[in-house]
């Protein structure tokens, strides 16, 4: 049986979703598995050049790995993204648990990307080696699309589960007597 295709909502978000696999499952992997070469490694290794340019905002990501990013990473890599793919095959399968997933999913991530933002600046940036536009914009330039895909992974979903219960509360609301038709 041929399924339907699916709508353009979808198919965005299985795209933003199968981006962050891939960049978790190369380029975040790479760095858990590294992290501890990136400094000699740079000099020859494209991603470890990328993590170098990266730590000009946090040095957490390079020459002064934290503990915190480990255990940040780990959990991106090894945890969310398997719930990244349950929730792409929910989508495809048109699963009905595919969006209390999607939201929950949604608003962890998005909930982590805004802590760490919030530490960073209530920290004073102390891992930002260059202050200034670029090491402002290079620090959520490049965790921006994090924030921004998963807060719309959460109004999707929650536009999804209030729709029905919406439409509910509509039909059983008795008609108001000022708008009644003369």
């Amino acid at each position: 049986m041929m399924r339907p295709r699916l709508s353009g909502r979808d198919r965005l978000i299985v795209g933003l979703l199968g981006f962050f696999v891939v960049i978790a499952f190369t380029l975040e992997l790479y760095w858990l598995r590294h992290r501890a070469t990136l400094v000699a490694d740079a000099e020859t290794n494209l991603l470890a050049r990328l993590f170098r340019v990266y730590g000009d905002c946090d040095r957490a990501y390079y020459d002064a790995v934290s503990p915190l990013a480990i255990g940040l990473e780990g959990i991106n890599v090894y945890f969310t993204q398997a719930l990244n793919l349950l929730l792409i095959w929910a989508i495809v399968r048109r699963r009905v648990w595919r969006y209390p997933l999607q939201l929950a999913l949604g608003a962890y991530v998005a909930y982590s990307v805004l802590l760490y933002f919030v530490t960073a600046h209530v920290a004073g940036y102390p891992n930002m080696r260059v202050r200034g536009v670029y090491g402002f914009a290079l620090f959520y330039g490049v965790n921006l699309p994090w924030l921004v895909a998963n807060l719309y992974l959460v109004r999707d979903a929650t536009r999804a589960i209030t729709s029905p219960l919406s439409a509910e509360a509509r039909r059983r609301r008795p008609a108001r007597a000022d708008c009644a038709p003369s």
